[in-house]
Parts: structure tokens; C-alpha cells; sequence
């Protein structure tokens, strides 16, 4: 019985280092999915001339899930009368728990909202292109932090299982 509980204990602390570790690769993944995006939103604003909810309508068919959803939910609130501005800002609020993106991630996103639907498409077009730019680089280094911490919580949830088994025997 005691073996079981001790087995019990590192893998329910493997485990949970193995969800951090995963939760940590997801980020640079899902920054990089944000930027084809923020792509395909630029190119339905500047190039098809699209208005809004239906711009967001067209990125939340060609993405996956989770900015499937968050542009899901941009549409919906577009087409209830929501400003561009509020609606940005309001899913981003609503849709970052489904993310494993960090603060830091989310400011630079939060600055898309800004002139977005108020200015013309040009203008519209130079803060996309600046947000891309910024999350460009943000991918880079969450790709080479994201190896290393992943690496480490995967690592310690096991290690700290078998500490914890030491401890209590």
C-alpha cells in the first residue's frame, strides 16, 4: 500500500509538471497562429476592403482554437453594436483564459484596438503592421525561453513527487 501511494505521489507531481511544461510550449504556438491572424485580418481590411464583423468572420474560419473563438466572439459583438475599440478589448478580457499567452502578450494585442474601426484602413494597416512586428519578435524569444522552461517543469514535477515520497517515508 505504501508503494502505491508513494507511485501515486510522483506521478500526480509528474504529471502536473508535464501540464505546465505543455501549457509553456503552447505559447510560442499560439503567438505564431496570432500573427497569421493579425495577417489575415490586415489583408481583409487593407486589401478586400472587408468591413469589420465580417473581417473577423473570415480570420475565425481560417484559424484554430483558441483565436477561432476569440474572433468568433469579436464577430458577435461587432454585430450587437459594440465600437471595434470596446469589443477588442472586452474578448480580450473574456477569451485570455483559454490562452497560454503571458501579460506581456496581451498588451502588445491590446494595442491592436487602438484607431481599430475609428481611422482608415491605411491607418489601420501601420498599427497591424506594428503589432505583428512586435509579437514577431515576442515568438522568438518565448521559442527559445519556452524550450528551456519546459525542459525544467517537466523535470521538477517529477523530482519534487520523489522529494515529497522522501520526505514522508
Amino acid at each position: 500500500m505504501l508503494i502505491l501511494g508513494c507511485i501515486a505521489i510522483i506521478a500526480g507531481c509528474g504529471c502536473m509538471g508535464l501540464w505546465s511544461a505543455n501549457r509553456i510550449r503552447r505559447r510560442p504556438v499560439e503567438l505564431r497562429e496570432g500573427l497569421m491572424a493579425l495577417a489575415l485580418l490586415d489583408t481583409e481590411i487593407v486589401w478586400g476592403s472587408t468591413p469589420l464583423p465580417e473581417a473577423f468572420g473570415v480570420v475565425k474560419e481560417r484559424t484554430d482554437t483558441p483565436w477561432k473563438e476569440f474572433f468568433g466572439e469579436l464577430q458577435e459583438r461587432l454585430q450587437r453594436g459594440e465600437s471595434a475599440s470596446t469589443a477588442w478589448q472586452e474578448t480580450i478580457l473574456a477569451q485570455n483564459l483559454h490562452f497560454c499567452l503571458k501579460k506581456e502578450d496581451w498588451q502588445v494585442i491590446r494595442d491592436v484596438s487602438k484607431g481599430l474601426g475609428q481611422s482608415d484602413s491605411t491607418e489601420q494597416h501601420k498599427r497591424l503592421e506594428l503589432v505583428q512586428r512586435q509579437l514577431a519578435l515576442m515568438k522568438d524569444q518565448a521559442g527559445i525561453w519556452s524550450e528551456k522552461q519546459a525542459k525544467m517543469w517537466s523535470y521538477l514535477g517529477f523530482l519534487c513527487g520523489i522529494a515529497g515520497v522522501l520526505i514522508l517515508i
